[in-house]
């Protein structure tokens, strides 16, 4: 009896195994990976995908190429480099030997300055000047850019000028008022020979006329360059203007200083009677830059005034230089010299060394004067090596 129990007991254990094990077969669950399918691509899902892919593929671009942050700009302080401070101290040294600036210091706007005892005061750079005399028309074109410039006088564009091509197709202007007025001038300067109603017209329009001598010497030449450019807001021009004319008067000198050049000269013209000029005249600047000696100025003679032909024949002068153009007589004049016997004892007769010069350079009254003492070195000196010298 106890051992049917016993296998009862083993029987129902089997059983119960299996059927926990068919059981647990029964409620697995298997997880498999899953497959990616590929789906056929049409031709037009072909043409979205290029057109999809080609802004992508510009992703990486934009991001690789896409610019750092940056910083708000810092204001930086720009070191003045010592050939700027040079500069800045030459231009005024220059200025403080101008007598009319008031302030040579003063380099910015407003400027003031002097003329004829009365202050004037410039309150910024001018846009349109003009002169109403050649030498202030050569400084003028030798310091300002052609834009500035408005106008000229007649004979700035007349045969032989020594700016006709500066100035050629500039409208022209007269003693009439009206021809300035068009023009809108800021500016006008004018010598002291200019028509006191001329002057005052313009002035009463409201047009500032700016009215001074020019120097007769070259360094005063120089100044007039100086006083132009302050009041015309061209001092860089000038000073390269001025760097120019000391370099050209630094060759001069060295041909003089080595060479023999003491010549006696006499400029003449004739206006119904002879002409020179002496001692604080332009043309003597020019014989003293040349190295040579004004015989008139030796004399006693000066500035520019006639003689008679007593004092002609008396001052016996060993080179005479017509300082009158052929337009105005002067080749008539040259000829008459040689056909008056009365005057065949002179020594510049005598030998034959009576020249023509270039009115344009002896009766300026401009820095072009350096351009007269080389035609007189060129005189005097068989070949004194001034090819390249230039103009201006």
């Amino acid at each position: 009896m106890q051992s049917n129990k016993i296998f009862l007991i083993l029987v129902s254990i089997a059983l119960f195994a299996l059927i926990s094990c068919e059981s647990d077969n029964s409620d697995e669950i298997t997880y498999t990976d899953p497959v990616a399918t590929a789906i056929p691509i049409t031709s037009d899902d072909t043409d979205m995908e290029s057109e999809i892919e080609e802004p992508l593929s510009k992703v990486d671009d934009i991001v690789d190429t896409a610019p750092e942050p940056t910083l708000e700009p810092v204001a930086t302080a720009i070191p003045i480099t010592s050939d700027e401070v040079d500069s800045s101290s030459e231009i005024k040294e220059a200025l403080s030997k101008v007598e009319n600036i008031i302030d040579p210091d003063n380099i910015s706007w407003p400027r003031n300055i002097t003329v004829a005892g009365n202050e004037i005061v410039i309150e910024e750079r001018p846009d349109n000047v003009l002169t109403i005399s050649l030498g202030h028309d050569e400084i003028l074109f030798g310091i300002s850019d052609d834009s500035q410039i408005v106008g000229t006088t007649i004979f700035a564009q007349e045969e032989g000028s020594n700016i006709k091509n500066k100035s050629y197709g500039l409208p022209t202007i007269t003693t009439d008022p009206e021809s300035i007025i068009t023009l809108d001038p800021d500016i006008v300067f004018a010598d002291p020979y200019a028509s006191v109603e001329l002057i005052d017209t313009l002035t009463d329009l409201g047009i500032l006329v700016i009215q001074t001598p020019l120097n007769n010497d070259i360094s005063g030449r120089k100044n007039d360059v100086w006083f132009m450019a302050y009041i015309t807001g061209n001092l860089d021009h000038a000073q390269t203007l001025i760097e120019d004319i000391d370099n050209k008067i630094n060759v001069l000198s060295d041909i003089t200083e080595n060479n023999n050049v003491k010549k006696k000269i006499l400029t003449l013209s004739w206006w119904d009677s002879y002409w020179t000029a002496g001692t604080g005249s332009t043309e003597d600047s020019i014989i003293n830059l040349a190295g040579a000696i004004n015989i008139a100025s030796e004399n006693g003679i000066e500035s520019n005034t006639t003689i008679d032909k007593e004092k002609l024949i008396s001052m016996n002068p060993e080179i005479i230089l017509i300082t009158q153009s052929v337009a105005w007589g002067g080749q008539d004049f040259y000829d008459q010299l040689f056909l008056d016997t009365s005057l065949s004892s002179i020594e510049a007769i005598k030998n034959n060394n009576v020249f023509l010069v270039n009115p344009n350079w002896w009766g300026t009254l401009s820095y072009w004067n350096i351009m007269g003492a080389k035609q007189l070195i060129e005189i005097l000196l068989p070949d004194p090596e001034l090819d390249d010298f230039g103009g201006f």
